[in-house]
């Protein structure tokens, strides 16, 4: 291989993982920022509708807005879940880039599907490679579902909170409305 032609490999490489690179930072990104709407909304519903969290006057309207709290705490824990799953399922594209570009020259290239790739190794033989947010498998694997990565370690521990606060709440409205 000539100098020039290994420069142009290594410009390429270079290009395609930047590109995937730039959707792992894109979803990253967007992870951060449903973690701040999700304390922003919920601070607001706190901080403009204490009255009718507590229920004072009106049991049912304390049981709607505790229900209502509810919503927007489970949407954005599932969005949440749904930008760390398509985050590792990226980066597992690019541990594939790195690991089988070499090899695989024009298969694939700037190819941001998610998909099985056959890939070429370094004896000239073939394998059927399954691209999932967990591994790059020989076998095809299980993908972990949105749900099931709801409950991560990252994710539970920051959403739990507000979702204890908001049942809690919910409960009590509902124990004073029976009472």
């Amino acid at each position: 291989m000539t100098p020039e032609n290994l420069n142009y490999h290594k410009e390429i490489l270079q290009k395609e993982l930047a590109l995937i690179q730039d959707v792992i930072k894109r979803m990253a990104s967007n992870s951060f920022q449903v973690k701040a709407w999700t304390i922003a909304l919920f601070s607001a519903i706190i901080a403009f509708s204490i009255d009718k969290l507590t229920a004072q006057n009106n049991q049912v309207m304390g049981i709607f807005t505790s229900t209502l709290l509810l919503v927007p705490i489970l949407c954005f824990w599932y969005l949440d879940a749904f930008f760390l799953s398509t985050e590792r399922l990226y980066r597992n594209i690019y541990k594939w880039v790195v690991q089988y570009r070499m090899f695989n020259k024009e298969a694939y290239l700037y190819d941001l599907n998610t998909f099985t790739r056959i890939t070429k190794l370094a004896d000239d033989s073939t394998k059927t490679y399954y691209i999932s947010n967990h591994v790059i498998s020989e076998s095809e694997p299980v993908k972990a579902s949105t749900l099931s990565l709801m409950f991560s370690v990252t994710l539970w521990r920051f959403y739990i909170g507000p979702l204890a606060f908001a049942i809690v709440l919910l409960g009590y409205n509902l124990f004073k409305y029976m009472a």
